[in-house]
């Protein structure tokens, strides 16, 4: 895709000005009888497979596998069943809304989910409608040292309204600590990461319009697939990513890099979680292979939306985010504020 018509998808985007986008991606369909991988992803999320099929007359067989398997109708069978295991953290917000989405996106394959929640916080009866899955419960550590050494190395940011919250924000420390125990409940169960095809990281609230797809990838011992929509300020979103076992045990100990030589690095105010992924993908010599699944993040305000109609972002999500981080270091760290 061209960087004007790229910035411009994104600017539109970002101003949720989704009905002018709308009518960008059909002037252009019209006046086109090829897309660009890139160009296709971005008018199959704007306008849903059925608009894309009738008026994309030549298409790519990746961008017939992709029509198919954004289908809600459909279900697109891989073309070889490989052993996944599914790895579970973070907050259990709208789980139950997810399972079929998470179910329709590995359908095919031979899955087992291995989760991690804090003590109390996911109920058995949500997971089980999983299938295949082991739980492991911790308690929450104090993070205490490390959110303070974030906040005076990397200080904080003020917004316009007076608000005040940390650059590096204190969710990143449980986040990764979770993405952590959720992969070492592997071996915690009496299994080895090795006797799995691929091994997945994702949310309790990623949606998925789309099916995995690596058909026409072979992932290298040291590539990471991720779905793009969640990308910003240069970096990867960190919502979803798979990879070959040993792969992802570097990417899962995110956490050891985070607690030790990001916090003793050099001060920024580009210490977003996504540019801090892509900082120790490139630390620990990942790269990255970048797609378009269809994640969504399904946001409680979201629930009961078809699926093509899930906004990629919640304003009210972000509102809420910075209230209650000002709060929390209002409360907790007076001295910064």
């Amino acid at each position: 895709m061209k960087s004007l018509e790229k910035k411009l998808f994104e600017k539109l985007a970002k101003k949720g000005w989704f009905t002018v986008a709308k009518i960008v991606c059909r002037f252009q369909l019209f006046s086109k009888k090829h897309l660009s991988e890139k160009q296709f992803d971005q008018y199959l999320t704007t306008l849903g497979p059925r608009e894309v099929t009738l008026k994309l007359k030549n298409k790519t067989e990746r961008q017939k596998r992709k029509l198919t398997s954004f289908n809600q109708d459909n279900l697109r069978k891989p073309t070889k069943k490989l052993k996944i295991a599914i790895l579970l953290s973070g907050q259990p917000r709208s789980l139950e809304n997810c399972i079929d989405s998470l179910q329709r996106f590995f359908y095919g394959h031979d899955v087992s989910y291995f989760c991690h929640s804090w003590q109390g916080q996911v109920l058995p009866k949500q997971l089980a409608l999983l299938g295949k899955y082991q739980l492991v419960e911790t308690e929450s550590p104090d993070f205490s040292e490390y959110e303070y050494e974030a906040i005076k190395t990397f200080g904080i940011k003020k917004f316009g309204d007076g608000t005040k919250v940390p650059y590096v924000s204190p969710n990143v420390f449980p986040m990764w600590f979770g993405v952590q125990k959720a992969f070492q409940s592997i071996e915690e169960h009496n299994q080895k990461a090795d006797d799995f095809d691929l091994i997945c990281r994702m949310r309790y609230d990623n949606f998925w319009i789309g099916q995995f797809d690596c058909e026409d990838k072979i992932l290298a011992e040291n590539e990471v697939m991720i779905d793009h929509n969640y990308n910003g300020y240069g970096g990867y979103g960190d919502q979803f990513a798979i990879g070959k076992p040993q792969t992802m045990k570097i990417y899962c100990n995110l956490y050891d890099w985070l607690v030790t030589e990001f916090l003793k690095g050099e001060s920024s105010e580009r210490c977003f979680p996504e540019v801090m992924l892509k900082d120790y993908m490139t630390f620990s010599g990942l790269k990255v292979i970048q797609e378009n699944f269809g994640l969504r993040l399904l946001r409680p305000e979201f629930v009961g939306l078809s699926a093509h109609k899930i906004p990629l972002r919640s304003h009210k999500a972000s509102s809420e985010r910075n209230a209650n981080m000002a709060k929390y270091l209002a409360e907790k760290y007076p001295e910064f504020v």
